[in-house]
């Protein structure tokens, strides 16, 4: 991991993940099995807003390599409504990255952060068409809850 660099930012540092946040939202479009233009209406501005209008904490991880160029990033939020309730609501990890620690990484300093301040319920979404995802999650004890269906 020595070639890697994991950083700490703040809420004024949101906007240096927008690219990733954008390949990922790209990402999510093509998987999609039903809702492509959905994933595609949304923008970085929308996004950013909905975290900072729900968390009461936006804690940022983000990881460079030795040229500083971004290639991973981690945001986890606390509920502005509920304390006790803390999400991880966005981690990607460029492909040619994947496979080497940094999204274990990532979601142990982000559970930490969580834990530390005091939530007793973690959570995150996976997107229809990402499945494939879950496997990674239960290395960190998520396990689907239930299933939400939306109208087309």
């Amino acid at each position: 991991m020595k070639e890697y660099i994991f950083k700490q930012g703040s809420i004024n540092e949101l906007d240096l993940i927008k690219p990733l946040w954008e390949k990922l939202n790209q990402l999510h479009s093509n998987l999609s099995p039903n809702f492509k233009s959905w994933f595609l209406s949304k923008t970085w501005d929308l996004r950013k807003s909905d975290l900072i209008t729900k968390s009461k904490e936006i804690h940022i991880n983000y990881v460079t390599n030795r040229t500083n160029i971004i290639i991973a990033y981690c945001i986890s939020t606390i509920d502005n409504k509920d304390e006790t309730m803390g999400e991880i609501d966005s981690i990607y990890i460029e492909d040619t990255y994947r496979k080497n620690g940094i999204g274990k990484r990532l979601m142990n300093d982000a559970l930490d952060w969580l834990i530390g301040k005091g939530t007793t319920l973690q959570k995150l979404d996976v997107a229809a068409g990402n499945e494939k995802a879950l496997d990674f999650y239960k290395q960190f004890n998520f396990y689907p809850t239930n299933i939400i269906l939306q109208r087309k």
